[in-house]
């Protein structure tokens, strides 16, 4: 037992020490430190606003997520990318270039269908608020590029202090707008304002250098070699998130446009709240293991695999144990800490619980996927997806009737789509290994003339 006890000892010193460790620690403190602020407020929030209220929001938002990678062309995921900080800095110019480029487009957009938009946001009262599309998009903009620098920078504290303070600003003026005006609008602008919030809260605590220069982010230098040497990221991660944004954001809208908005929300509710843990796990393991396993690959390490199973093996035991209770208990937990009205989105979640394991289990494959070379077939697979899960909530609303077949049948899909994309990295890596350390064999010795 004392070996047993020393041994334990000496491996968590070890771990403390590691770099990777306590990056992942601080990020991992931080969402934590949101969701947990996210998920106290949410009890108070859903006995203030309804679910019409909820189901407004979060149809805005999916239309807000839907558009916002076309906001930087999806070059602002490209800034941890280069090698040189000026090479770095160039991307975030070019991100932002490509965001005013694309607002006043956007403007247009909510201009030319209005009626539309509103409709599915439920915003039929007052459609002048869709005008806020635009801004939102700028908003987006300016935080995927300071996150992303931060991310590179490894100022990892640092971000995660700015979201969480941003997040308890914003449910504390969401509480306080509940209890004076229970509107969705309410919970749609405290939302932007959060994010506005959380951008001048990450400048606030990093230092004004290096790739952190904030004046050298707003210019045209180096855009053109930046677009051209990170283009894959325009062709192929940004349709993807595009079509990601709209293949997540279906069933609210569907739900909405078949169900009504109340259905909606509690939709939304669910994800939000089941989200939680991927949040925490998936994006505190993924933001810190991105930089660390594109360097793995690109020096060609035999660690690479490794590194890749272990995380996935240690997220997929996370995801049993974070999700097998809402599957057995769903209703009756939502129903005691939400309030009875949501008993609904109880009954969902034992169906969204399901996807969103998988989800989490391939956060670190996802990771890796651009250093492999695979941004095609996420783009391939997000085309897959979009078809496969419209046809699936389809199906369920139209065939059966019933926002709980559909839902059931938009997350079974899920699940099997989540499977293939590990199945897909594996075998890529797999692949690549086994070529590195071909390339490291010698040659054989050249044949010997044979006598005559």
């Amino acid at each position: 037992m004392t070996s047993v006890v020393a041994r334990l000892r000496d491996r968590t010193q070890t771990l403390s020490k590691s770099r990777f460790i306590r990056n992942v620690a601080a990020v991992a403190t931080g969402v934590a430190a949101a969701q947990a602020i996210s998920l106290a407020f949410m009890p108070f929030l859903t006995r203030l606003y309804g679910p019409e209220a909820f189901g407004a929001l979060a149809a805005f938002t999916a239309v807000v997520n839907i558009i916002t990678p076309l906001a930087t062309l999806g070059y602002a995921n490209a800034i941890v990318m280069p090698e040189t900080e000026e090479e770095a800095t160039a991307v975030a110019r070019l991100s932002l270039v490509c965001a005013a480029l694309v607002a006043p487009l956007a403007l247009l957009f909510v201009a030319l269908f209005q009626s539309e938009l509103a409709a599915w946001t439920g915003l039929e009262a007052s459609p002048g608020f869709l005008y806020l599309i635009p801004v939102s998009l700028l908003l987006g903009a300016l935080l995927s590029v300071a996150n992303q620098t931060a991310i590179r920078e490894g100022l990892f504290k640092a971000k995660a202090g700015s979201h969480v303070a941003s997040t308890l600003v914003m449910n504390i003026g969401k509480l306080a707008g509940g209890l004076l005006v229970p509107v969705g609008l309410v919970l749609i602008v405290i939302s932007m304002v959060g994010k506005a919030l959380n951008y001048s809260m990450l400048l606030a605590r990093v230092p004004r250098q290096g790739a952190f220069e904030v004046r050298r982010w707003f210019g045209a230098a180096g855009i053109r070699q930046a677009a051209r040497e990170q283009r894959d990221f325009a062709l192929y991660r940004m349709p993807q998130s595009v079509i990601n944004a709209a293949a997540v954001g279906l069933p609210v809208i569907l739900l909405s446009a078949f169900s009504g908005s109340a259905a909606a929300g509690q939709y939304s509710v669910t994800v939000l709240v089941l989200g939680a843990p991927v949040v925490l796990l998936g994006q505190s393991i993924g933001e810190v293991f991105y930089p660390k396993i594109t360097a793995a690959i690109r020096r060609r390490s035999h660690d690479a695999w490794r590194l890749m199973l272990k995380a996935t093996l240690v997220l997929s035991g996370l995801a049993v144990i974070a999700f097998g209770i809402i599957v057995v208990f769903g209703p009756e937990l939502f129903a005691f800490a939400l309030g009875e009205e949501w008993r609904v989105a109880g009954q969902y979640s034992r169906w969204v619980a399901l996807w969103l394991a998988c989800v989490l289990a391939t956060r670190a494959v996802l990771a890796a996927f651009p250093a492999l070379g695979l941004q095609s077939y996420l783009l391939a697979q997000e085309l897959v997806s979009v078809a496969t899960r419209s046809a699936a909530l389809l199906v369920g609303l139209n065939y059966f009737g019933s926002d709980l077949v559909a839902v059931a049948l938009f997350s079974l899909v899920g699940v099997f789509l989540m499977g293939a994309l590990a199945a897909v990295g594996f075998w890529r890596l797999h692949r690549e290994s086994r070529a590195w350390i071909h390339a490291l064999q010698p040659a054989p010795p050249p044949r010997s003339p044979k006598n005559e």
